[in-house]
Protein backbone atom coordinates (compact mmCIF):
# COMPACT_ATOMS: atom_id res chain seq x y z
CA UNK A 1 0.00 0.00 0.00
CA UNK A 2 1.43 3.32 -1.03
CA UNK A 3 0.29 7.02 1.01
CA UNK A 4 1.25 9.91 -0.09
CA UNK A 5 2.71 12.16 2.67
CA UNK A 6 1.66 15.78 2.91
CA UNK A 7 3.94 18.95 3.72
CA UNK A 8 3.72 21.98 4.28
CA UNK A 9 5.08 24.92 1.96
CA UNK A 10 3.73 28.11 2.93
CA UNK A 11 0.13 28.23 2.33
CA UNK A 12 -0.14 25.07 0.17
CA UNK A 13 -0.04 20.92 0.32
CA UNK A 14 2.20 19.06 -2.00
CA UNK A 15 1.56 15.68 -2.84
CA UNK A 16 4.19 13.27 -3.53
CA UNK A 17 5.09 11.25 -6.55
CA UNK A 18 6.37 7.72 -6.06
CA UNK A 19 7.68 6.36 -9.42
CA UNK A 20 7.62 2.66 -9.43
CA UNK A 21 9.90 0.23 -11.38
CA UNK A 22 9.50 -3.28 -11.74
CA UNK A 23 12.48 -5.06 -9.91
CA UNK A 24 15.36 -6.61 -11.37
CA UNK A 25 15.15 -9.11 -8.93
CA UNK A 26 11.64 -10.04 -9.71
CA UNK A 27 10.52 -13.70 -10.86
CA UNK A 28 10.07 -13.49 -14.20
CA UNK A 29 13.79 -11.35 -14.70
CA UNK A 30 15.40 -13.85 -13.44
CA UNK A 31 13.65 -16.54 -15.49
CA UNK A 32 14.51 -14.77 -18.42
CA UNK A 33 18.31 -14.02 -17.36
CA UNK A 34 18.47 -18.38 -16.33
CA UNK A 35 17.56 -18.94 -19.71
CA UNK A 36 19.91 -16.31 -21.30
CA UNK A 37 22.57 -18.15 -19.14
CA UNK A 38 21.94 -21.94 -20.06
CA UNK A 39 21.25 -20.62 -23.77
CA UNK A 40 25.02 -18.97 -23.56
CA UNK A 41 26.31 -22.00 -21.74
CA UNK A 42 24.83 -24.74 -24.50
CA UNK A 43 26.34 -22.58 -27.14
CA UNK A 44 29.49 -22.90 -25.52
CA UNK A 45 29.10 -26.43 -24.84
CA UNK A 46 28.00 -27.35 -28.64
CA UNK A 47 31.13 -25.16 -29.93
CA UNK A 48 33.98 -26.76 -27.38
CA UNK A 49 32.74 -30.06 -28.41
CA UNK A 50 33.00 -29.13 -32.23
CA UNK A 51 36.43 -27.71 -31.39
CA UNK A 52 37.07 -30.63 -29.88
CA UNK A 53 36.19 -32.87 -32.29
CA UNK A 54 38.38 -30.90 -34.67
CA UNK A 55 41.40 -31.21 -32.83
CA UNK A 56 40.69 -34.98 -33.10
CA UNK A 57 40.21 -34.85 -36.92
CA UNK A 58 42.00 -36.03 -39.66
CA UNK A 59 40.68 -33.62 -42.40
CA UNK A 60 41.64 -30.84 -39.87
CA UNK A 61 45.16 -32.24 -39.51
CA UNK A 62 45.66 -32.15 -43.02
CA UNK A 63 44.46 -28.44 -43.99
CA UNK A 64 46.60 -27.82 -40.87
CA UNK A 65 49.46 -29.14 -42.03
CA UNK A 66 48.55 -27.47 -46.18
CA UNK A 67 48.03 -24.33 -44.27
CA UNK A 68 51.42 -24.12 -42.75
CA UNK A 69 53.38 -25.11 -46.14
CA UNK A 70 53.83 -29.00 -45.15
CA UNK A 71 52.73 -30.70 -48.31
CA UNK A 72 54.55 -33.55 -48.40
CA UNK A 73 53.79 -34.76 -45.40
CA UNK A 74 50.36 -35.54 -46.41
CA UNK A 75 48.72 -37.74 -49.01
CA UNK A 76 47.38 -35.07 -51.71
CA UNK A 77 49.00 -34.51 -55.06
CA UNK A 78 49.04 -31.32 -56.33
CA UNK A 79 46.86 -31.36 -59.49
CA UNK A 80 46.72 -27.39 -60.55
CA UNK A 81 47.71 -24.51 -60.04
CA UNK A 82 45.25 -21.04 -60.34
CA UNK A 83 46.95 -17.48 -60.14
CA UNK A 84 44.45 -14.69 -59.90
CA UNK A 85 44.66 -10.86 -58.91
CA UNK A 86 41.70 -9.61 -57.51
CA UNK A 87 41.80 -5.87 -56.50
CA UNK A 88 44.47 -5.52 -54.31
CA UNK A 89 44.48 -9.15 -53.32
CA UNK A 90 47.10 -11.33 -55.44
CA UNK A 91 45.61 -15.25 -54.83
CA UNK A 92 47.03 -18.22 -55.55
CA UNK A 93 44.96 -21.03 -55.59
CA UNK A 94 46.01 -25.24 -55.44
CA UNK A 95 44.11 -27.68 -56.26
CA UNK A 96 44.80 -31.09 -54.63
CA UNK A 97 43.64 -34.77 -55.29
CA UNK A 98 43.84 -37.21 -52.10
CA UNK A 99 42.41 -40.98 -51.33
CA UNK A 100 39.02 -40.40 -50.63
CA UNK A 101 39.84 -36.36 -50.09
CA UNK A 102 40.32 -33.13 -51.88
CA UNK A 103 41.84 -30.40 -50.92
CA UNK A 104 42.76 -26.69 -51.75
CA UNK A 105 44.99 -24.22 -50.48
CA UNK A 106 44.95 -20.28 -51.40
CA UNK A 107 47.18 -18.36 -50.60
CA UNK A 108 46.44 -14.42 -50.59
CA UNK A 109 48.47 -11.05 -50.49
CA UNK A 110 47.44 -8.15 -49.59
CA UNK A 111 49.02 -4.99 -51.93
CA UNK A 112 46.64 -2.72 -50.52
CA UNK A 113 48.26 1.31 -50.30
CA UNK A 114 45.27 1.77 -48.08
CA UNK A 115 45.79 0.97 -44.45
CA UNK A 116 42.50 -1.24 -44.02
CA UNK A 117 43.58 -5.28 -43.68
CA UNK A 118 42.38 -7.82 -45.36
CA UNK A 119 39.73 -10.05 -42.90
CA UNK A 120 38.62 -13.12 -43.21
CA UNK A 121 34.91 -13.56 -43.36
CA UNK A 122 33.58 -17.40 -44.01
CA UNK A 123 34.20 -20.07 -46.43
CA UNK A 124 31.55 -21.90 -47.67
CA UNK A 125 31.24 -25.33 -49.62
CA UNK A 126 28.37 -26.03 -51.63
CA UNK A 127 26.71 -28.26 -54.64
CA UNK A 128 24.56 -25.63 -55.52
CA UNK A 129 25.48 -22.13 -55.12
CA UNK A 130 21.83 -20.87 -55.51
CA UNK A 131 19.99 -23.15 -52.95
CA UNK A 132 23.43 -23.17 -49.93
CA UNK A 133 23.26 -26.64 -50.10
CA UNK A 134 26.46 -26.43 -47.13
CA UNK A 135 28.71 -29.37 -47.00
CA UNK A 136 31.13 -30.19 -44.24
CA UNK A 137 34.67 -29.63 -44.86
CA UNK A 138 37.85 -28.60 -42.93
CA UNK A 139 39.26 -25.50 -42.69
CA UNK A 140 42.60 -23.79 -41.07
CA UNK A 141 44.53 -20.55 -42.02
CA UNK A 142 47.60 -19.23 -40.39
CA UNK A 143 46.43 -15.42 -40.56
CA UNK A 144 42.80 -14.90 -40.50
CA UNK A 145 43.60 -10.77 -41.04
CA UNK A 146 46.22 -9.57 -43.57
CA UNK A 147 47.75 -5.61 -43.15
CA UNK A 148 48.79 -4.31 -46.36
CA UNK A 149 51.94 -6.32 -47.52
CA UNK A 150 50.94 -9.38 -45.44
CA UNK A 151 50.13 -12.84 -46.72
CA UNK A 152 48.27 -15.53 -45.98
CA UNK A 153 47.04 -19.14 -46.42
CA UNK A 154 43.90 -20.78 -45.99
CA UNK A 155 43.76 -24.28 -46.53
CA UNK A 156 40.23 -26.45 -47.27
CA UNK A 157 39.67 -30.31 -47.26
CA UNK A 158 36.93 -32.05 -47.63
CA UNK A 159 36.00 -35.94 -47.49
CA UNK A 160 34.50 -37.83 -50.47
CA UNK A 161 31.15 -37.81 -48.22
CA UNK A 162 30.50 -34.29 -48.73
CA UNK A 163 31.13 -34.91 -52.72
CA UNK A 164 28.26 -37.51 -52.56
CA UNK A 165 24.64 -37.08 -54.05
CA UNK A 166 21.53 -39.03 -55.29
CA UNK A 167 23.39 -38.92 -58.77
CA UNK A 168 26.64 -40.09 -57.56
CA UNK A 169 29.22 -37.79 -56.75
CA UNK A 170 29.00 -33.79 -57.69
CA UNK A 171 31.38 -30.98 -58.32
CA UNK A 172 31.07 -28.53 -55.49
CA UNK A 173 31.95 -24.90 -55.23
CA UNK A 174 34.22 -23.70 -52.59
CA UNK A 175 33.46 -19.63 -51.99
CA UNK A 176 35.87 -17.45 -49.73
CA UNK A 177 34.20 -14.32 -48.28
CA UNK A 178 35.79 -11.48 -46.68
CA UNK A 179 33.99 -9.80 -43.55
CA UNK A 180 32.51 -7.25 -45.21
CA UNK A 181 30.73 -9.87 -47.30
CA UNK A 182 32.45 -9.60 -50.37
CA UNK A 183 33.28 -12.39 -52.53
CA UNK A 184 37.23 -12.95 -52.70
CA UNK A 185 37.36 -16.07 -54.77
CA UNK A 186 35.21 -18.89 -56.02
CA UNK A 187 37.10 -22.21 -56.69
CA UNK A 188 35.54 -25.12 -58.49
CA UNK A 189 36.02 -28.33 -56.80
CA UNK A 190 35.47 -31.17 -59.60
CA UNK A 191 34.81 -35.04 -58.08
CA UNK A 192 37.51 -35.98 -60.05
CA UNK A 193 39.95 -34.76 -57.09
CA UNK A 194 38.85 -38.06 -55.10
CA UNK A 195 41.22 -40.48 -55.86
CA UNK A 196 39.78 -43.97 -54.91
Amino acid sequence: MVTAHQQAYSDRQVDQLVNVFESREGYDAVLSSLYRALDRERKLRDENERYRQEENSIDHAYATLLANGAVKQTPFRKKRTIVLKDGDVDLTVKLFSGKGKAAAVVQLTNNSNADAPWRFGEARLTSDLESRTNRPFALRMNRSELVPGASGTLAVVVDQSAFESDQGLADLTLEILRSDGYQQVVISMDHRLIRE
